[in-house]
């Protein structure tokens, strides 16, 4: 395990697993983005998505694109709170301009596909461009399809 993760884990422990979050905790974890970020994973992963929101919330208005990108996934499941396509594109955007890998994928995906929102090839293409840059190897791959599908 790389040495910045078990700084990480360690961190996490000390602020407590799976525990609802105070405000001083909020603000401790907002100060430690990835830290936060572990933190309303592991309460996420408990099922305690509450908590896992109100950290994602407040790292999202810091512009933690990783945050917005969790908060997508909240919103387009409805997992805390109702299913909300809009909300979740919104949030997957404000992620992925941020510079998320995680929702420059999603995106594309999604436009690819057209579940949330319309098929859209141009936004898949310019989505998945921005993760394969990024080096996501499975958006080049998706990319690299989308062409060759396009040329025909």
């Amino acid at each position: 395990m790389r040495r910045r993760t078990c700084v990480a884990l360690a961190l996490l422990f000390q602020f407590g697993l799976a525990q609802a979050v105070d405000e001083a905790e909020l603000a401790a974890l907002v100060e430690r983005p990835s830290i936060g970020l572990y933190k309303a994973y592991a309460e996420f992963k408990m099922a305690d998505y509450d908590s896992a929101r109100r950290i994602w919330q407040a790292l999202a208005e810091r512009d933690v694109a990783e945050a917005w990108f969790n908060l997508g996934i909240l919103a387009e499941d409805g997992l805390g709170e109702p299913k909300d396509a809009a909300l979740a594109l919104a949030r997957y955007r404000r992620g992925a301009e941020a510079g998320s890998v995680k929702a420059q994928y999603r995106l594309g995906l999604l436009h690819l596909d057209g579940r949330l929102t319309a098929v859209d090839p141009v936004q898949a293409r310019h989505w998945l461009a921005a993760a394969a840059a990024a080096g996501d190897s499975e958006a080049a791959r998706r990319l690299e399809a989308l062409e060759v599908t396009h040329l025909r």
